[in-house]
Formats: structure tokens, C-alpha cells, sequence
């Protein structure tokens, strides 16, 4: 990986939608550099997609919440449940938009879901909580999201 490189990445991770015609002129580089190098870092898996920025104040889910999961370690009777049983359990939810594995101290998963009303995001956190192999959750309601603006690389 190389500077130029990360800085394709570093800009497309923000504004997905770039041309690279646009790209080229903000690197100041050739632009069919620049789409050989996107297309390499694709068949490389670097990168694997990319994603559209939603306004969900104007969608019919403008509650967005994360909660933090703990999965317990040993259920009583049944004794270790798999965090891939977890995983797939918490994939059949339209609701969730990521879940990240952290090492944390208190939890083990970060969920990102979105709502059409609290009392809807409220009645979710009570169905996750008959998942086995899930111990406790805490939940943060998302004020607000801020995309950060492209960095300046080269220039």
C-alpha cells in the first residue's frame, strides 16, 4: 500500500460517488491511473463496496440507535452459544445496519439500527434480549451523524 493508493481510499471512504475524473484532479494525478489503481484495490478485496450516505431525518427511519451487546461466556444448561449462532441470529433483522466485534470492557458487539419510533427501537431491544447467547444490552439513541469533510492529501 502506498500513499497514493491510501489516499484513494482515505477520500472514497467519505465520498464514495467520486468519479475518477474527479479523483484524478484532487490527487493531481492521471486519471487512468487512477481508475487502475481503484480497480486493482477492488480485485484485491481492499476495497469491497461502496455506500450511499442517507439522510435519514427524511426517511421513514430517522431514529438511529447503537447498542452495545454482551454476549454471555456459559448459559446455564446449554453452556457455550457460538458467536456465530449470535451473529446469524441477529442477521434476519431489516433493522440493523452494521454490527461491529469489539474488545471492550463491558460488551462484545456494537449494533447500528435505525427506527421509525422509539417505542418501535424499544420493543427491538426486548426482542434481541431473547436471543441466547445474549447477556445485556445498553443503548445510545443517535443525535446526529457528521461525515467528515474529504482530506486534503496532496496539495
Amino acid at each position: 500500500m502506498d500513499k497514493k493508493n491510501e489516499a484513494i481510499i482515505r477520500i472514497l471512504s467519505r465520498k464514495a460517488g467520486l468519479s475518477s475524473r474527479t479523483l484524478s484532479k484532487m490527487l493531481k494525478m492521471p486519471i487512468s491511473t487512477v481508475h487502475r489503481r481503484i480497480k486493482k484495490l477492488e480485485r484485491e478485496g481492499i476495497i469491497q463496496g461502496y455506500k450511499a450516505i442517507i439522510n435519514f431525518e427524511k426517511t421513514l427511519w430517522p431514529i438511529g440507535t447503537l447498542l452495545m451487546v454482551n454476549l454471555a461466556e456459559v448459559i446455564p444448561g446449554k453452556g457455550h452459544i457460538p458467536k456465530k449462532d449470535i451473529l446469524q441470529s441477529l442477521s434476519r433483522f431489516n433493522e440493523i445496519e452494521e454490527i461491529i466485534e469489539v474488545q471492550a470492557a463491558g460488551f462484545d458487539l456494537i449494533i447500528k439500527a435505525r427506527f421509525e419510533s422509539l417505542k418501535e427501537q424499544s420493543n427491538f431491544v426486548e426482542e434481541l434480549r431473547c436471543i441466547e447467547g445474549i447477556e445485556e444490552i445498553s443503548s445510545a439513541i443517535i443525535i446526529e451523524e457528521k461525515l467528515l469533510p474529504v482530506p486534503q492529501i496532496f496539495g
